[in-house]
């Protein structure tokens, strides 16, 4: 860490610093660029809006234009462009890391680390977090614990999403994309196909609206066979969605938005894992798979996911206060999951779900800002508020199956369910048949939290920045239960058994109950900026955050059992200036993060349930990290201009005496509160899961004017990935090895009829890599992650026909 300060010293007392910031103002300056990789980004980071060179926070923030220049259709290739930030799959959940913070526990009973928001309003469910962004005005990646202004569960900071506003004219625009997947292994194409339509417009005086949809058609970049080679029926993937907001300008005071969004996905594509190491519980001479997007799952993952979001904002200036107030009603739900756990063409385990996962929210939130009007308003900024969650996800019923002749008894405690319930004896004993357990159980929130923050200006050059969340929130489990579900042959081949139907078949083995647990918190956070010039700021911060206690909600053998709060504790050192008369930006910053009570996860039936949380003791991160924009030519060829990103994280767990895994050797489970007692392992000093230690950005973009012709846009950019561990036992067989990605985009665009065509390669020189690495019972599966993608897109802005 002192290197890296030493290194971030010298950076802090260069000279010749110039960037447009009024000392101690929040002025805001969107300069019309000649290149769209330099465009000015307004944020919203202190829930105000602000330059975000003025704000003491480290921040990547991009404009729709510069993330059209990327390329950038989806909040996962975010980590494309933002060198710290890593986007891997599991079981159809998004796991994202920020700065070595994240968790790789999942299930609608964990929360993120790094919180997403749209429009303000936060999105609960880690299922859906890599969908299709559609129309956005600008997207915030706010790095290091949010907690006094974004709350709970944003340890690692926080993605922040907005759509535009209705506008005061009609603006319509139509996006089409065709695309080509190269499956070289499978000597096949697969097609990508999308488009959307935005459509914004006044519908009175006072009342105006935007409306955009957006569509990923079907597809599935693989195949899936049996021993036979016989096809497996397929299920593609797709999305689709839309977002409606309405806007009433009541009076010039008093305004009223309405917002809904509704988004329709299904993910089989990190469901769908080829076995390459299977572990002794493999029955048969089994072949390990190569990783060559040739499956031989005997049956068809994925899931189907719903996610709904309706809103109401007000907003009211009545003079020397703005205030606002946001009602949201969130919620995700999953009509269909299936999941071949073993991942191999054998009928040993299988998880499915029909209408049974989801994830409920209900958000309130007031606030009170300062604004010009406010008495000592020219030396004091602050914002406060009040916010309320009501909150519930689970699986109203999740069914896990075992396949027949005997193999339940390598992985159930039998003679436990045998004395629950007698009739397994004959379903043990009948060589046709399955096992079915179904489980149930729903966690639900209730948290109320106060927070306030203020900026003090002391003269030009110092301002000191403090805050505080006061947080108190309620958790508990309902309806938490072990079934066995008792089918006859026919019953076990008929869909509606296997749903669960009215429950005719199921017998009680147990039913859960847990008491309430009530934890208070307060997260504090300190900035203190220095502005020796109008060109350069230089901070230092501290900030805490803190991570709900939870608990493990599917346990098969066992009560649901707590698992504690995470508390994230950061301070950082960092300087934002521009060079050279605003030719060339420069941000840097260095930081660390102490983090206890690490919340990780498991995914072990030997373990007694499905997916074990746990807290590890301590991790720590040390990092530093660089980003840059730049015109080297201003004058000359003032079109040319390069970015570029390097994030450097030292990420250690300090202290994880009570590790849980699969011996690489054995393939067995190990851990606490294991089927075979407590064999847990010190992980101390091992590195911290997907998490870089080197991650890096460059792109070179070049604006040619060719006047009543149009223009022309050439991009190329890279992006490099140190590679990560994705097991705290940091085994050799489950790591990611590091990477390089090449993409390329050449687009012309002509104005007077509004027209945008882009050529474009993503992943040029076909890098493999893999969007999902688990390690679970049945050894290592994995699945790739897209290969070169070649193709066109058209944009029509076809508002310009009307003007």
């Amino acid at each position: 860490m002192r290197k890296l300060a030493a290194l971030v010293g010298v950076s802090l007392l260069s000279s010749g610093f110039s960037y447009a910031q009024g000392a101690g103002a929040a002025e805001i300056v969107k300069k019309k660029s000649s290149n769209r990789l330099l465009e000015e980004v307004t944020v919203t980071a202190q829930k105000r809006e602000e330059n975000s060179q003025d704000v003491p926070i480290s921040i990547s923030a991009f404009s729709s234009e510069k993330l059209d220049a990327f390329g950038i259709e989806s909040t996962a290739d975010l980590a494309r462009i933002t060198p710290g930030l890593t986007f891997t799959f599991t079981y159809g959940y998004t796991l994202i890391y920020l700065r070595g913070v994240g968790t790789d526990a999942f299930l609608p009973s964990a929360d993120p680390s790094v919180a997403t928001y749209i429009d303000g309003i936060n999105i609960p469910s880690s299922q859906g977090k890599n969908d299709t962004l559609g129309p956005v005005e600008r997207v915030e990646v706010l790095k290091g614990p949010q907690g006094t202004l974004f709350g709970r569960n944003s340890t690692g900071g926080a993605i922040n999403i907005v759509t535009a506003n209705p506008p005061e004219e009609f603006v319509g625009s139509l996006n089409a994309e065709y695309g080509v997947y190269d499956l070289d292994s499978l000597n096949e194409t697969v097609d990508k196909k999308s488009y959307s339509v935005y459509v914004g417009s006044p519908l009175t005086e006072d009342v105006g609206f935007t409306l955009a949809y957006f569509e990923e058609l079907p597809m599935i970049m693989g195949k899936n066979t049996t021993n036979e080679g016989v096809p497996a029926p397929e299920r593609k993937d797709f999305t689709k969605g839309g977002r409606l907001k309405l806007r009433w300008d009541i009076s010039d005071t008093f305004s009223a938005t309405l917002i809904g969004s509704y988004i329709h996905q299904f993910n089989g594509n990190s469901l769908i894992n080829e076995n390459t190491r299977p572990s002794g519980l493999v029955t048969g001479a089994y072949e390990p798979d190569t990783a060559d997007r040739n499956w031989h799952n005997d049956i068809q993952g994925g899931n189907e996911t719903e996610n709904t979001m309706y809103a109401a904002v007000l907003e009211w200036s009545p003079g020397p206060i703005d205030m606002k107030f946001i009602y949201a009603d969130n919620g995700v739900e999953l009509p269909y999951g299936a999941y071949d756990y073993d991942s191999t063409e054998n009928n040993q385990v299988t998880f499915y779900f029909v209408d049974g996962q989801f994830n409920e929210q209900r958000t309130y939130e007031l606030q009170f800002t300062s604004n010009s009007e406010t008495p000592g308003s020219d030396k004091f900024e602050w914002v406060t508020g009040l916010y309320r969650l009501e909150a519930e996800g689970g699986f109203d019923s999740l069914y896990f199956t075992v396949g027949p002749g005997g193999f339940a008894e390598n992985i159930l405690p039998i003679d436990s369910l045998v004395a629950a319930v007698p009739l397994l004896n004959g379903i043990l004993a009948d060589p046709a048949l399955n096992v079915t357990l179904e489980a149930g159980s729903v966690l639900y929130t209730d948290s109320n939290s106060a927070f306030f923050q203020g900026t003090y200006t002391f003269n030009e050059e110092w301002n000191l920045t403090l805050g505080a969340r006061y947080q108190s929130e309620t958790r508990g489990v309902r309806d938490a239960f072990l079934d066995a579900v008792l089918l006859t042959s026919g019953e076990q081949s008929d869909p509606y058994y296997i749903s669960g139907g009215d429950r005719k078949n199921n017998q009680r083995i147990s039913t859960f109950s847990v008491p309430d647990v009530k934890e208070e918190t307060m997260s504090p956070r300190i900035a203190v900026q220095y502005l020796p010039t109008d060109s350069t700021q230089i901070y230092a911060s501290a900030s805490q955050g803190f991570k709900s206690p939870t608990y493990n909600t599917i346990n098969f053998f066992s009560d649901p059992d707590l698992v504690g709060k995470e508390t994230a504790t950061a301070v950082e050192l960092g300087i934002k200036t521009d060079l050279f008369d605003d030719t060339l930006r420069l941000n840097a910053a260095i930081f660390k993060t102490d983090i206890k009570d690490v919340l990780t996860a498991i995914v072990s039936l030997t373990s007694g349930g499905i997916v074990r949380f746990q807290n590890a003791g301590r991790s720590e991160i040390e990092g530093a990290e660089m980003d840059f924009q730049w015109q080297p030519m201003s004058n000359i060829n003032p079109g040319l201009a390069l970015t570029g990103s390097v994030t450097y994280l030292d990420a250690k767990y300090t202290e994880y005496t009570n590790g849980a895994g699969f011996d690489d050797d054995t393939g067995l489970y190990f851990g606490p509160d294991g089927l075979t007692g407590n064999t847990e392992r010190d992980f101390s000093g091992n590195d911290v899961v997907r998490t870089p230690d080197i991650s890096y950005t460059f792109a070179a973009n070049q604006r040619i004017a060719m006047g009543n012709a149009g223009d022309l846009e050439i991009g190329v950019d890279y992006y490099y990935n140190g590679g990560y561990n994705t097991t705290p036992q940091n085994s050799p067989f489950f790591e990611q090895e590091a990477y390089g990605l090449w993409n390329a985009r050449l687009s012309y665009f002509y104005d007077p009829y509004g027209l945008q065509l882009t050529a474009f390669v993503n992943n040029a020189l076909d890098e493999e890599y893999f969007g999902t690495i688990l390690q679970q019972d049945f050894g290592r599966t994995v699945v790739l992650a897209p290969p070169r993608l070649m193709g066109m897109r058209v944009k029509w802005n076809f508002d310009q026909m009307f003007y």
